[in-house]
């Protein structure tokens, strides 16, 4: 909807917008909710000129990392095939039902593989016997995986790591005094404090959804340009800032 005049009062109506669900894997499903909406958009417009717009929303789903089908076939569903369904949905309709506008949000498939969160470990401990490792970053970074669960690969990174063909199954956790502060288990070597790891897939909903909660300063930002030179684009918090 849209702010404005008009008989109905400041809000103009302007158009439908569906989320299906995320890491949607049924495109069978976004189908049938799109004809739902063409059909709903197009019963609506008869009472509201102005309501022309379909938003498909997101949901796309982002393969993990070194999963295909049994084939080698891509584990998720592609683009290419939600498009074609819309394509298919619009061309069977009159050209006067079509919605003006159409609007698709496809932002976390863009770029979740486009972000790295470096953490540093702060401590490694036994309990019952399993490696845990607390690293300098959790939930107030990334909060996907306090938030639902979200699994994130983490790998370490550089010469500090301890190498050996030795990888347990290690817990990883943040450093806020919470339950949820929790990075799930990885096949990782042995570790030490100073060592660094990288927690992949983190280019959506991680400096959008991150905080200062618990007094902690925002991170800094670094982009690896194409010719592999590093650019800073956002400076590291500091603890006066959050006054």
């Amino acid at each position: 909807m849209e702010a404005g005049g008009g008989p109905g009062g400041p809000i103009r109506w302007r158009g439908i917008h569906l989320h299906v669900g995320s890491q949607l894997g049924a495109v069978d499903a976004w189908r049938d909710a799109v004809r739902r909406a063409l059909a709903l958009l197009a019963l609506l417009r008869g009472g509201l000129p102005d309501f022309d717009t379909l938003d498909v929303g997101g949901g796309f789903p982002v393969a993990p990392r070194g999963s295909s089908g049994p084939d080698g076939s891509p584990a998720v569903p592609a683009p290419a095939l939600f498009a074609r369904e819309v394509s298919g949905l619009l061309d069977a309709l009159p050209a006067d039902r079509r919605p003006a506008r159409l609007a698709v949000e496809p932002g976390r498939f863009l770029v979740a593989r486009a972000g790295w969160l470096v953490g540093r470990v702060l401590h490694v401990r036994e309990r019952g016997g399993q490696p845990v490792v607390i690293i300098d970053t959790g939930m107030t970074e990334l909060i996907r995986p306090a938030l639902y669960g979200a699994h994130h690969p983490i790998s370490t990174l550089g010469d500090g790591a301890t190498a050996g063909p030795d990888h347990r199954l290690t817990r990883v956790e943040g450093p806020i005094c919470e339950s949820t502060d929790a990075l799930g288990e990885h096949r990782l070597p042995p570790l030490r404090r100073g060592d660094l790891m990288a927690i992949a897939d983190a280019g959506a909903y991680g400096t959008v959804l991150g905080s200062a909660y618990n007094g902690r300063p925002r991170p800094p930002q670094v982009l690896l340009e194409r010719d592999g030179s590093l650019t800073l684009a956002r400076r590291r918090g500091s603890l006066a800032a959050l006054g």
